[in-house]
């Protein structure tokens, strides 16, 4: 192997991929056609078995670039395979505004800052890399370009960004489009030059759009030194994929190799996964988390480590969804399937034998699942979550957190974070009015006295959900302004707050529990008493919920239900603010009322037209 070889594979495998095509002009050069030791290529006789030519990661070229308002300029995008060597790919450009043609060329009418977006697929893995376009207005008042730096001195394969500003007649610099040419070595449009192969002084040049003016810099190429081989020693580790978008609950595969000081590939042992914004696994198996943004994930072997760019989003393309869920409680459980119009259903009663069944049934009937997991009545001296713990009946953790590890197996953990992934489940509420679930005097007042409850405690409670299913929005129901509202909930992501006409003026209700939600960052869901949320109204003295001015007798007197109209107006003032409309909760008798099932629809079609809000924090 020559040293021109080595060298020009060892600035190969630099995560700097601007120097790759004057690497394989030097490699092209050389005369050694010997394959790199550790390399996929072999020789047997004169048959050569190929190379790796599937890309892991692509680039965008130029990186960043600003341009004058329709002034086209020429995109370029080229794989790497996962020993960074470059590969052809199958490249599809979008952008952000302005237009850019199938071959990459692109060009803008109006000033703006846009992206432009490079993708391509093999084999089912989406590689993608941006470049950011500044537009600008053409300057017709130029006396002058000028470049920057005047002067560099390079070795060869090494780049270096110039940029070029115009000056008005009074002095003033303002940004402007030029075209770059460069002898000795390539340039990109974005001004990036990448040094050639032969020592010797060469010029950049920046012309402006129309022509007149321009600019011209020197670069000096110097030679390389002549130094003997290094000793075969490893040097660094390499992490490949270097950077990729994925959907959250989205896994992906990483792999490290080692690189010697020779340029060689060789295996490494002893990798010590480390990540953010997700999981890994001691394998090297990524699965990313529920909250959008850009992550790490670290492979080290010893003193040597490299880092990956992840970027947690939404899948290009998959467009914005529409349509925020609702629906009473309790649907599956008194009627076996969702009455239309609803979308939604909250039912416990889940076990670790019937989840895969509902998970399913609901994704082949197109509706939702806010699931209450685990299930037990908090004001029900036999509720399985309940225990006499020194002569008082009162909430007990232990046993919520055993029906909880009912579902830690593998089967469901996958389902679930399936079901997450593609809208199937909301999510999970893991407490039903905390405010209530204190201690119970055992035989006496049934609602006992509180306390033992709080949002610290409840947080717990989520916490230890996402233990199981990390990508779970987690929530619990209750009054927004009925339990410790001066304190805040850190990782529960979301709050069901019911409403009935006792609460006061609605409109107030509804600000008061969004503010609580924004101050905290946390999602909220709405919930109507449709049974006895309604005003109270008697005639000749009695609370018997006149049939005229109310939707007639709740479960318990004195409480009324809501009328059509109340259905209707309440369900939009407060389903329209937050991430879905809960109800309770399902009755077969109010629910088939002619003028019932028009408010419904009513509300289901506003509610249909607005975009999809996230149960998650934010």
């Amino acid at each position: 192997m020559t040293y021109t070889f080595k060298l020009a594979r060892r600035l190969a495998v630099s995560r700097n991929y601007r120097m790759l095509p004057v690497l394989l002009v030097i490699a092209a050069c050389s005369g050694d056609a010997t394959a790199p030791e550790g390399s996929p290529e072999n020789q047997t006789g004169n048959e050569w078995r190929s190379r790796d030519i599937l890309p892991v990661a692509l680039t965008v070229r130029p990186s960043s670039v600003t341009l004058e308002t329709n002034q086209l300029l020429q995109f370029r995008a080229h794989g790497h395979n996962s020993a960074g060597d470059s590969v052809g790919a199958a490249v599809t450009w979008s952008t952000s505004g302005g237009t850019i043609l199938p071959d990459g060329r692109f060009s803008a009418a109006a000033i703006g800052t846009y992206t432009v977006v490079g993708a391509s697929r093999v084999r089912g893995q989406l590689q993608v890399d941006t470049s950011t376009v500044q537009v600008v207005r053409r300057q017709t008042q130029l006396v002058a370009i000028e470049v920057t730096p005047n002067s560099v001195s390079l070795a060869p394969g090494v780049s270096q960004t110039f940029t070029a500003l115009g000056r008005l007649m009074g002095g003033d610099a303002v940004p402007v489009g030029v075209n770059w040419s460069a002898t000795g070595g390539s340039i990109d449009g974005g001004g990036t030059y990448v040094a050639g192969d032969t020592a010797g002084t060469y010029q950049v040049r920046a012309t402006n759009t129309a022509g007149t003016l321009a600019d011209t810099v020197t670069v000096t190429i110097t030679a390389p030194p002549s130094l003997p081989p290094p000793a075969p020693v490893l040097a660094s580790v390499v992490l490949m994929p270097s950077s990729v978008t994925l959907a959250p609950s989205a896994t992906k595969q990483f792999k490290v190799y080692g690189r010697t000081t020779t340029n060689d590939s060789v295996a490494v042992d002893n990798v010590v996964f480390t990540a953010t914004g997700g999981t890994v696994t001691a394998g090297g198996l990524y699965t990313a988390g529920s909250t959008a943004g850009t992550f790490r994930i670290i492979a080290k072997s010893g003193t040597l480590a490299d880092t990956s760019r992840i970027t947690i989003s939404s899948p290009l393309g998959s467009g914005t969804s529409t349509g925020l869920p609702f629906g009473p409680a309790q649907q599956l459980v008194r009627t076996g399937s969702i009455v239309a119009p609803f979308n939604m259903t909250a039912d416990g009663g889940y076990t670790a034998s019937n989840i895969l069944n509902r998970i399913n049934a609901a994704r082949s009937g197109g509706y939702k699942l806010l699931l209450q997991i685990p299930s037990g009545s908090h004001h029900d001296e036999t509720s399985p979550l309940l225990s006499v713990i020194d002569g008082v009946l009162q909430f007990d953790e232990g046993k919520w957190r055993a029906q909880m590890d009912q579902f830690n197996t593998s089967t469901i953990r996958q389902a679930v974070a399936a079901a997450i992934a593609d809208g199937t489940i909301v999510g999970q509420i893991v407490m039903d009015e905390p405010q209530v679930w204190g201690g119970y005097n055992y035989g006496g007042n049934t609602w006992g006295p509180k306390g033992t409850m709080t949002k610290l405690r409840v947080d717990g409670l989520c916490s230890y959900v996402k233990q199981i299913f990390p990508t779970m929005p987690t929530g619990v129901y209750h009054a927004h302004n009925a339990f410790e509202p001066d304190k805040s909930y850190r990782v529960c992501d979301f709050i069901v707050s019911p409403y009935d006409h006792r609460r006061g003026d609605i409109r107030a209700y509804r600000d008061g529990g969004v503010a609580i939600a924004q101050r905290d960052g946390h999602a909220i869901m709405f919930s109507l008493n449709v049974l006895d949320g309604g005003i109270q109204a008697a005639r000749d003295g009695l609370w018997a919920c006149d049939p005229v001015l109310t939707g007639g007798r709740g479960t318990f007197d004195p409480n009324c239900r809501m009328t059509a109209a109340q259905v209707r107006d309440w369900g939009i003032l407060l389903g329209t603010v937050g991430c879905g409309l809960y109800m309770w909760r399902y009755d077969g008798a109010f629910v088939s009322k002619t003028e019932n099932q028009q408010a419904f629809r009513d509300l289901g079609n506003r509610l249909a037209s607005l975009p999809a809000k996230s149960c998650r924090r934010n």
